[in-house]
């Protein structure tokens, strides 16, 4: 999938696994940072039953994030980070590095290290 930095929309739902510190950690950052309140959470602490579909489709990724826009289009893991980072304050100047050849690859090698320490967690809590 080739991820596109135009994407702008007028919000969109993050469905993000709270287990992980590190997008525990860059979540509490983003929810500071969205000022413009682009951006709803949705985590395993949430109340609300439909949201059990979308924690569902995250424990069935790889990835332990995903971003949903207005038209229900759906980015994964890395390919979420530079819709993101457009749609923050300051964030159009990280995402004009997504154009340099390579960043993309940097991005889901480094994301790719990050979600393993949520699959090595997942196999464990199967496995108690």
């Amino acid at each position: 999938m080739t991820t596109q930095c135009t994407q702008e929309a007028l919000s969109f739902t993050i469905v993000c696994d709270e287990r992980c510190s590190v997008v525990r950690s860059l979540a509490a950052v983003l929810r500071v940072w969205d000022y413009r309140r682009h951006f709803i959470f949705i985590d395993r602490q949430s109340q609300d039953r439909l949201d059990e579909k979308l924690i569902s489709d995250l424990d069935e990724s790889r990835w332990s994030l995903f971003l949903i826009d207005e038209q229900n289009d759906r980015w994964y893991g890395p390919d979420a980070i530079p819709i993101i980072l457009k749609n923050l304050p300051f964030g159009k100047c990280a995402c004009v590095f997504y154009i340099l050849p390579g960043t993309m690859a940097l991005t889901r090698a480094a994301y790719a290290i990050i979600s393993q320490s949520r699959q090595l967690l997942k196999k464990k809590l199967e496995a108690a």
